[in-house]
């Protein structure tokens, strides 16, 4: 079977299973018949985060409309870690890079966080949401994160649960292991990792997120990152040293 069936994965609503139809919407459509050039008899991958990932085929393609027959699972359901992404939103191309990266990363739960220094105060996340089922489709990943309202620090700070470990991410600490940091963190399914807007949290901020039960306080390295660039470094920490990166070698 050439390649080229393969290269277009789609995130959709319905339930799959083999040989129910699925029906997908003028965008879809557009996408695998317009964009992808693909045609009846023509195979693509489609996956809803609920019933794994499944082969399936093309059986007509409408301008409103198309359908696809699932042949056959390919993969079983399997979601990480529950990770929560806490970050200040920044301009508008960089936060779509953090969305992009964090779901990359393995990221179940974008949480926009309001701080002093936050520039945005108002967020599309119905287009947030867009942004990360396009890159979970890139990246084969099962699932999309979910995305939460832009939300007052001290609030998100409030109402987090008491089981799920809080990695700080600050920029200003003195330098310290990052593994002995991290291996401190509990062997729970649940952490937030939280990540400041550009010019950081301020001074009394830093005080009330460190005080926090279950605070880690990861220093971010010598130099002072770019928002996006700390996401990024946070994460790939956090997997590499206790998430799915570590687990899936284990299996």
């Amino acid at each position: 079977m050439a390649q080229k069936e393969y290269s277009v994965r789609l995130y959709v609503d319905a339930g799959l299973s083999q040989d129910q139809g699925v029906v997908l919407e003028k965008a879809q459509s557009h996408y695998i018949g317009t964009v992808m050039r693909r045609k009846p008899g023509d195979k693509v991958l489609l996956f809803n985060g609920r019933d794994g990932e499944w082969l399936g085929e093309i059986q007509e393609i409408k301008k409103n409309h198309s359908l696809i027959r699932p042949v056959e699972r390919t993969r079983i359901q399997k979601n990480g870690a529950d990770i929560e992404l806490w970050f200040a939103p920044v301009k508008k191309t960089q936060t779509a890079l953090i969305i992009q990266k964090a779901t990359e990363l393995g990221v179940s739960c974008l949480v926009p966080v309001q701080t002093m220094r936050t520039q945005a105060d108002r967020l599309r996340e119905d287009k947030m949401y867009l942004q990360a089922v396009e890159a979970a489709e890139q990246c084969e990943r099962l699932s999309v994160p979910k995305i939460k309202e832009l939300t007052k620090l001290d609030k998100v700070l409030a109402s987090r649960e008491a089981d799920r470990e809080l990695i700080f991410c600050h920029e200003r600490r003195d330098l310290s292991d990052p593994v002995e940091v991290l291996e401190g963190v509990a062997p729970s399914n649940k952490v937030a990792i939280l990540v400041g807007p550009e010019g950081g949290f301020t001074e009394e901020e830093r005080e009330k997120i460190a005080s926090c039960d279950g605070t880690h306080i990861l220093g971010m390295g010598p130099r002072i990152l770019r928002a996006e660039t700390a996401v990024v470094s946070a994460l790939t920490l956090f997997q590499a040293l206790c998430g799915d990166w570590r687990r899936e070698l284990s299996e």
